[in-house]
């Protein structure tokens, strides 16, 4: 969070319910939504976009993802039929239908500005294992890059992460954990399976047009990436289907039901 926040203190609410529900928080502690809901007697669609607010600007947080997905499912329409029709098979295997939540704590001191790029370096490894400049062109970081180079280079001298050209055709300073490195080389020796993998677009793992050659897919829950055997063939981008490689439409049927193939415009790039 300090990292991407730096020492900017995000503004609190002063009216609506968002202020209300806040207040709540800090007076009461963690609250269920049903608890939000009774004690600040407001609408349960005020208090959805109170959470909503608060969360975005880093304010709450839950103690679990099942309240998020709450959250998430008020907003959907589709999401709300397919739980009322199946609300006695979800409250039987999914557990509680809500959880806690609370105010985030903020750190006690402000870190200081090197403590601050160490903190960015080991979120960016844990996320991505091996990382250079243009790897992180969706980051967005408080931490200049010059800051997090110098902690990188000094966790080389170190022994704890690895400097070297891991990828081809970039500029600049790459470094990795070990584990990476290991798991790279072990890749490079794998034969071919032709394995399908669908992954949405809003994951740190789409890197089209980074990495691959070809426009960036902008990252929103509608679009995907589809890979095989670890390569871009195609993607889904705004209701249309984009065929990027060959072997891109077989890849597509091996990913989801061919019905939903069929509607879908193939438009090869």
């Amino acid at each position: 969070m300090t990292s991407t926040r730096g020492a900017t203190t995000p503004a609190e609410p002063t009216a609506g319910g968002s202020r209300d529900v806040l207040a709540l928080l800090r007076s009461r502690g963690a609250l269920f939504q049903s608890d939000l809901l009774a004690r600040s007697r407001r609408l349960p669609s005020e208090v959805e976009s109170a959470l909503w607010d608060l969360v975005a600007a880093g304010l709450v947080t839950s103690d679990g993802f099942q309240a998020l997905r709450s959250l998430m499912a008020s907003r959907s329409p589709q999401i709300r039929r397919r739980r009322s029709q199946s609300s006695r098979r979800l409250l039987r295997f999914a557990g509680p239908p809500e959880g806690r939540w609370s105010l985030l704590d903020s750190p006690d001191e402000e870190l200081a500005p090197d403590e601050v790029a160490e903190e960015a370096a080991g979120q960016l490894l844990a996320r991505y294992g091996l990382i250079f400049r243009d790897l992180l062109a969706r980051e967005h970081l408080d931490v200049p890059w010059r800051e997090v180079l110098r902690v990188l280079r000094r966790q080389e001298a170190q022994g704890l992460v690895r400097g070297g050209r891991f990828v081809s055709g970039y500029y600049g300073e790459q470094y990795a954990l070990p584990g990476a490195v290991e798991a790279l080389r072990r890749t490079r020796k794998q034969e071919r399976t032709g394995e399908v993998v669908r992954l949405n677009a809003v994951d740190p793992l789409n890197l089209v047009g980074i990495l691959t050659p070809g426009p960036r897919l902008p990252a929103v829950p509608t679009n995907a990436v589809i890979y095989r055997d670890g390569l871009v063939v195609a993607t889904e981008e705004g209701g249309r289907t984009v065929i990027r490689a060959e072997g891109g439409v077989e890849a597509l049927r091996a990913a989801r039901p061919q019905s939903v193939v069929g509607r879908r415009r193939a438009v090869v790039a």
